[in-house]
This record gives C-alpha cells, structure tokens and sequence, in this order.
C-alpha cells in the first residue's frame, strides 16, 4: 500500500451518517396499485432519481432495492465508496477553491470509470459511493482499481497544478460482506476509514462476514 499523509488524524475521521427510514424503500401497494408488479412498485419509490449521481438519501434508496434485487433473483452486487485523500487538509491549507477543484475533478473521473448500469451517489462533501448491479468482487475489484488509479494519473489545471489527487477506495460485495443494506455499508465504510487511517491511495475489501 503506498504511503500517504492524510487529512485527518486517527481521532478526526470522519463519521457516515446513515438515512434515517424515511429513506428506505416503503412502496405501499395500496397506494401504487394492486396491479403492479413488485419491481414496478419499488421503482415507484425511486422517480426522484433522475441523474447519474444523486445525494445520499435517494442513492441509500437505490441501494435498498438494488440489494432486494439480488436477493429475490440471486444475482451479485457490489459498492465502492470512494473518498478523496487530503480534501480536508488541502482546503484548509490552501484554500476551498482547492479543495472543490480536487472534489469536482474526482467526481468526473469517477463517472468516466463507471458502466451506464452502474448507480453513483454522493455520501459526503469528499466521499462518493456506486451501486454496481450484477457485479461480484473480481469485477468490483477492477472497477474501484480503475477509478484509484485514474484519479492518481490525473492532473488538476492551473492554479491547482501542483496538487495530485488521490483516493481511498473500499469494496463491498453481497452477500460476502452483508445481506442487509445497513451491514453491507457499514463494513464497506469500516474499510474505507481503516484505509484513510493508513495513508489512503489503496483498494481495501470490506471484511468477510461470518455465515
């Protein structure tokens, strides 16, 4: 793993919120219509998705049906999250227009690297997460290595040409790493901050859970 300073110290990292349940899938097919399917009911639940990246209540949604998905036709999943290493620091040290210049850049590269299917969202104002349907650990590998290293070869215009940016990318597969969406994430984030603990500019994978 390469050596890296990182923005926040071992006491600093920084804490992922998770939606309340507001944000999660609760069609009511009452309300849809007793004729829909179950798919067209829980698409229902997610027509404020409109874009290729969303803000994180309506990607947690996303990802809710997405693993519902996978579940009922037992089929693979997997999400990256994805946190630019040094935002904090540069943009104290330099400045916000740094920092948003570093954000901004990490955010295109990473929509460049991803497949039309794939679901991107942003999770906090350094930290991306994708939904990669019908994708296991080796191709969600490939993934979250193509985004790490095209955002480590890419340079920042001018006046920011003397910053690199790099990122911290954690990998998390269903069922591997969780069957519910709350541990799913949540030990993708576990691997994400152990890895900015460490210096960041890495791929880690979530911890196995026990069966």
């Amino acid at each position: 793993m390469r050596k890296q300073s990182f923005a926040w110290n071992a006491g600093e990292l920084p804490q992922f919120e998770l939606p309340k349940e507001e944000s999660k899938l609760l069609a009511d097919r009452e309300v849809e219509g007793r004729d829909l399917s179950d798919d067209e009911i829980e698409l229902r639940a997610l027509m404020d998705l409109t874009s290729r990246t969303c803000d994180f209540k309506t990607f947690y949604k996303r990802l809710n049906y997405e693993l519902r998905r996978a579940k009922r036709y037992k089929r693979d999943l997997s999400i990256i999250l994805v946190a630019i290493d040094q935002h904090g620091k540069v943009s104290l040290k330099v400045g916000p227009h740094a920092g948003d210049a570093m954000v901004n850049a990490g955010a295109r590269l990473l929509l460049e690297s991803i497949r039309d299917v794939d679901i991107a969202g942003r999770c906090r104002e350094d930290t991306f997460a994708v939904i990669l349907p019908e994708t296991g650990g080796n191709g969600a590998e490939i993934a979250a290595e193509r985004i790490r290293t095209r955002m480590e070869s890419h340079q920042l215009p001018q006046p920011w040409d003397n910053l690199s940016i790099t990122a911290s990318v954690a990998v998390a597969t269903f069922p591997d790493h969780g069957n519910e969406v709350e541990i799913l994430f949540g030990n993708a984030v576990d691997a994400l901050l152990w890895m900015m603990k460490r210096g960041g500019n890495a791929v880690m994978f979530a911890k196995e859970q026990p069966r």
